[in-house]
């Protein structure tokens, strides 16, 4: 039944595209739906190719949910604006499952983001296949989508040398969007930039840290002590970024500020702007926007980030790295 779920949204999602295009008519594009890239159930994209003769960059959606939920069938119900936007410029569009955080896992986090890794690097190795100029390719995402999507705009390239599967294709982005997002996957470090979080933290304590401990594998916050030093940073994206990183789009338009529930943390607009001030500290390009008078939803950001995106992807190969 989720199969045949998935398969009619995105059914949905191309009849609807047909419907709205004028200047890309039915048929301008192909679906590769549930294309593999992996062993694991979850281990599937979709993926959208405008009709081009050139080999097409791409933006791919990560969705959000906490590592515990969502599908990738999200892009085609609540960004539905963002795919006909960017096959109206010739841009080819995926969205991706991936592996979810389970209990008594040892994995962690580390599970998720190989899965999105792998899939960024699968595409690459089928670029000829899909038509996609590998030079040029996007990621943007929200909550644990934004974050993965910093996460690979931030990290070292992760190809190995000399191998010709596609773990040797690069992991480097032309951009990257994020909405909602996390300023590091070391949850720890949350508290120096969230202000009253450190004193929150103290008032549910077994709790939070037993939840940090799962995050990254561990069934408990005393299993996980001795590799806090070290775990985490592995997942820290603040510590990865450097001046050859891509330019970043970012969106928190979270309006509370109180931390005194732990759930609005995930999404507080510290971690906007503790990433503006490192993202200056290194010259990178990037757009911020947090909650303002003027700016209370996506909706009213004259700047969205599929316009950022594409912006990026249709520079051409030889200006970027």
């Amino acid at each position: 039944m989720k199969l045949l779920g998935a398969s009619l949204v995105l059914l949905v999602c191309t009849r609807l595209l047909a419907q709205q295009a004028d200047s890309l008519p039915a048929g301008q594009w192909t679906v590769f739906h549930n294309e593999r890239y992996g062993p694991a159930e979850k281990n599937t994209l979709d993926i959208l190719l405008p009709a081009s003769p050139a080999p097409s960059p791409l933006a791919i959606f990560i969705h959000g949910g906490g590592f515990v939920g969502g599908d990738k069938s999200e892009a085609f119900t609540g960004r539905v604006d963002d795919v006909l936007f960017f096959l109206n410029r010739r841009i080819a569009f995926a969205s991706l499952n991936y592996r979810f955080l389970s209990s008594g896992d040892s994995v962690g986090v580390g599970k998720c983001l190989d899965d999105i890794t792998t899939a960024l690097q699968f595409i690459r190795h089928n670029a000829a296949r899909y038509h996609i100029d590998k030079r040029r390719v996007a990621c943007y995402g929200s909550s644990a989508g934004a974050g993965s999507s910093l996460y690979l705009a931030f990290h070292d390239d992760m190809a190995v040398p000399g191998d010709t599967s596609l773990r040797g294709e690069s992991t480097r982005l032309r951009c990257a969007g994020a909405l909602s997002t996390q300023a590091t996957f070391d949850i720890l470090r949350w508290q120096e930039f969230i202000p009253g979080l450190r004193e929150s933290v103290n008032a549910a304590k077994d709790n939070m840290l037993n939840a940090i401990a799962n995050f990254y594998g561990y069934p408990d916050y005393p299993h996980f002590q001795a590799a806090g030093d070290t775990i985490p940073q592995r997942y820290d994206m603040l510590k990865m970024i450097s001046p050859d990183d891509p330019p970043v789009y970012i969106m928190n338009l979270q309006r509370d500020r109180d931390v005194k529930t732990l759930g609005l943390i995930e999404h507080h607009p510290a971690h906007a702007e503790v990433l503006d001030e490192y993202l200056k500290r290194e010259h990178i390009p990037h757009t911020v926007y947090v909650r303002s008078d003027s700016i209370q939803s996506e909706s009213a950001i004259s700047y969205p980030v599929r316009v950022f995106l594409a912006e990026h992807l249709e520079e051409q190969a030889s200006s970027r790295r």
